[in-house]
């Protein structure tokens, strides 16, 4: 299986406060939970800076607290000076949930860094690798939902309708009989048992037509 890319990096601050400055410290001896604080420190004074809710949003990651790092991430995508930034921000999203395995959402966000970096090789290859497995997930979802379906005994009603179509095809009023049994099949599903029934009436009314 073809390994998800993790891009989450550090941005650095330059002329930044103490705490960020600090933060970043701890963030690389792996203290994270101390880059927490003082990345949150650091925004009480400048609350509109986008490195410090892009890093703020690493230390989160680091600590699996997934929900509170995508709302980080997200803030820094919102004050972000350029396409790069937002891109690195919509591209951490799309890893942190492609490792949870929401597949389906965490496509729509690499492809969101695609849109912004295009160049991006990472954001491309986990874009593919999400985009499958997305389609894969929801292919296994329509086959179990499927098989549910298919699993379930027909009810009294749709025993009773088909009994009535029958009777229909032996007056040969072959299309009363398919209309019946599609007016059924709207109002319970498990009709749908009966579908091969369903099928040959519908054949032999059009033949008839």
């Amino acid at each position: 299986m073809i390994k998800l890319i993790i891009y989450i990096v550090l941005l650095f601050i330059f002329a930044a406060s103490g705490d960020a400055r600090k933060g970043n410290a701890a963030y690389e001896k792996g203290d994270y939970a101390l880059a927490d604080s003082l990345y949150r420190l650091a925004l009480e004074h400048d609350p509109e800076n986008p490195k410090l809710y892009f890093n703020l949003g690493n230390a989160l990651a680091k600590q699996g607290k997934v929900e509170e790092a995508i709302e980080a991430y997200l803030n820094s995508q919102e004050y972000a000076e350029t396409t790069q930034d937002r891109a690195l921000a919509q591209y951490n999203i799309g890893t942190l949930l492609a490792e949870k395995k929401e597949w389906k959402p965490a496509a729509h966000h690499f492809k969101e860094s695609l849109k912004l970096n295009p160049v991006d090789t990472e954001a491309k290859h986990n874009y593919e690798l999400a985009a499958k497995n997305a389609e894969n997930e929801e292919n296994e979802q329509n086959q179990d939902q499927q098989q549910n379906q298919e699993q379930k005994e027909p009810s009294e009603y749709a025993k009773a309708m088909k009994k009535r179509a029958e009777q229909l095809v032996d007056e040969e009023r072959y299309n009363d009989a398919y209309n019946l049994m599609q007016d059924a099949l709207a109002i319970d599903e498990t009709v749908q048992n009966f579908n091969d029934f369903i099928e040959r009436i519908n054949n032999v009314s059009q033949i008839n037509n």
